[in-house]
């Protein structure tokens, strides 16, 4: 029931946004996007909305599962010789369609105008339609808190068996293994496993390298559950961690929690970056911190709200995003420390519980 509720309401908050405009029709073409405003899970569709009527188009495959996922849409199948676009338009009277163009390309939607036949105008849409799923409800919070705990889990359980000998491939493949066996659907990136000079790699691919003694090693991981994302990054040492190491492990330790201490509602995301990267251009580490603080998480892994250098979006309550200020340096390694927040009336919420060292 609740779930109804919530695609109503998502749908009722995208028709005011279209009633502020000249368009009429609204075509939704990703698949993340389709989700959220119909349920529907297939590989295939497309939603068209107006001020009234609600259709997801797609073919035979999935349309007992559209019927089943998304009640509230009338359903239109593809079938072969069809001018689906032309037809389903007509239906509902649409004249001038607003179309994400932040997720179709040009040679789609040169395909698109020449399948309407001249009949439809085109605009693009993509503000609208994405700015609703920056703000989480508390039914998105739970799913995602539920997303996060089985990636938490995951990696206190494997970073307990991790081991000098161990190759980066087989650690990545135990903390996938067990972010399923958690009840993952599936990863929400392929899982980063950065040993020893790889650390100095942000988004090093995980290779048959192996672990060696007194070397660090830093793990970036992500469940999906439910549709929504989850996103962990920590740096653990095998053996005992040298001077060097400890120093920049605590800058990059305290940047993150000063950051995620101090950050408040309606700052913006440039101005909660430069709370962490102050910490780290003081201690001469700044030039090593070459990334943004953190980005938003849902039902993709790098979604609005932004958090860098330039991000001028305030952030507000309801946004869930991640802090993640990391050093790396050629030569010598890495470290990167990253949790999720939820951002509340109070000021920032942690999600994220998996352990994380202190030195």
């Amino acid at each position: 029931m609740w779930l109804a509720m919530e695609y109503s309401k998502r749908i009722n908050n995208l028709r005011k946004s279209l009633s502020e405009t000249d368009i009429d029709t609204i075509f939704i073409s990703s698949k993340d996007n389709i989700r959220y405003y119909s349920g529907f899970t297939g590989t295939f569709a497309f939603l068209l909305i107006n001020d009234n009527k609600s259709i997801i188009i797609t073919d035979s495959r999935y349309t007992v599962r559209a019927q089943e996922e998304s009640p509230d849409y009338e359903i239109y199948q593809l079938k072969s010789g069809d001018n689906w676009l032309v037809n389903s338009t007509k239906q509902i009277g649409s004249k001038l369609i607003g179309f994400e163009g932040n997720d179709m390309s040009v040679n789609m939607l040169n395909q698109l105008k020449q399948r309407s036949e001249d009949k439809l105008d085109w605009k693009d849409f993509s503000n609208e339609i994405t700015k609703e799923r920056v703000i989480k409800s508390q039914s998105e919070v739970k799913i995602i808190e539920e997303t996060i705990s089985i990636s938490d889990n995951a990696f206190n359980s494997v970073s307990k068996k991790i081991s000098e000998g161990m190759t980066e491939k087989e650690i990545a493949w135990e903390i996938e293994k067990k972010m399923r066996d958690l009840g993952a659907e599936s990863l929400s990136f392929d899982t980063i496993v950065a040993s020893g000079l790889n650390g100095s790699k942000p988004h090093h691919s995980p290779t048959d390298k192996k672990v060696k003694l007194n070397e660090a090693i830093t793990i970036d991981m992500g469940a999906k559950y439910k549709g929504y994302c989850s996103d962990l990054t920590r740096t653990i040492f095998i053996g005992n961690p040298d001077d060097k190491f400890k120093k920049i492990y605590n800058v990059v330790l305290r940047s993150q929690l000063i950051a995620m201490e101090t950050a408040r509602e309606e700052m913006t995301g440039e101005e909660i970056d430069k709370i962490s990267r102050e910490i780290i251009s003081k201690e001469n580490f700044g030039e090593y911190f070459g990334h943004s603080l953190g980005h938003g998480v849902g039902l993709e892994i790098h979604e609005n709200p932004g958090v860098g250098p330039n991000s001028k979006n305030k952030i507000m309550a309801g946004m869930i995003y991640t802090i993640e200020p990391g050093i790396y340096i050629d030569g010598w390694g890495g470290i990167r420390i990253e949790d999720m927040v939820l951002m509340t009336d109070n000021g920032n919420k942690l999600l994220s519980h998996a352990e994380k060292e202190s030195y």
